[in-house]
């Protein structure tokens, strides 16, 4: 007698689609598909860039804890972005935030989270 592997809902919020592990491959592709547009956006220099930054800048901006994050700011740098701006990773652009800062930053200014459209 086989018996069948029980299947889980997707672990995208919302969606109904049961599977054996993790996400249906609607939103398995949909997630490939943010991660490439990630690299086009901030360029595979970005972890290399980020770290020195870190190094240089080690405590959080808004509260003084350990800053494990360089947030690009202020907000406005979507348009360097779209410009596809080389000063896009300059100092004066970014900041160091603690993750939980960096989480509250997020929520307040760009509603709907990092994927906000």
């Amino acid at each position: 007698m086989v018996t069948a592997t029980p299947r889980k809902p997707c672990t995208s919020p919302g969606c109904p689609t049961r599977v054996l592990e993790g996400r249906c491959d609607t939103h398995r592709r949909y997630a490939n598909r943010l991660r490439d547009t990630w690299t086009s956006l901030y360029g595979t220099d970005w972890p290399r860039i980020r770290l020195d930054y870190l190094r240089r800048h080690p405590y959080c901006a808004l509260c003084g804890r350990l800053a494990t994050t360089a947030d690009h700011h202020p907000r406005g740098i979507r348009l360097l972005i779209k410009q596809n701006n080389p000063d896009l990773h300059a100092d004066r652009h970014l900041r160091p935030l603690c993750a939980s800062c960096h989480s509250q930053e997020t929520g307040r200014y760009q509603p709907g989270g990092w994927n906000a459209r």
